[in-house]
């Protein structure tokens, strides 16, 4: 096999990596922000107040009074449910459970890619 060919291969290996590794990174930011909403329900379900600034997005926040602790939480296909803060922190250890499992396979196929590259550069130091 020819030089350019080794390098054509661990190009196209490198691509592939590259994706997993965006793939990985929008993983941590929803990890990031499903930790920070499960920190927020649990200030929630401990706090006594009636009032809270709630962030309506982009860091701007609204003083908004706390009628019942019940949430209306998307449970897919944007059909929305009543449920408690228990409830619904559960359904966020779901969700986050889900995601490590995802970042693993992830993993795995990075540590497949970087092993076919291994040998790939191995292959081409042999025919030298």
């Amino acid at each position: 096999m020819a030089n350019e060919q080794y390098i054509i291969q661990l190009a196209q290996l490198e691509q592939e990596a590259n994706r997993f590794q965006e793939q990985m990174q929008l993983l941590e930011q929803q990890v990031v922000e499903i930790q920070n909403i499960q920190n927020s329900l649990n200030e929630i379900e401990k706090s006594k107040e009636k009032t809270i600034y709630a962030n309506i997005g982009k860091n701007v926040f609204i003083k908004t009074e706390i009628a019942d602790k019940n949430l209306l939480v998307d449970v897919g296909n944007k059909t929305f449910i009543k449920k408690d803060i228990p409830e619904t922190l559960k359904l966020i250890e779901e969700q986050l459970s889900k995601i490590a499992e995802a970042k693993d396979r992830i993993m795995e196929k990075l540590q497949e890619l970087q092993e076919q590259m291994q040998a790939i550069v191995e292959q081409a130091e042999k025919e030298k």
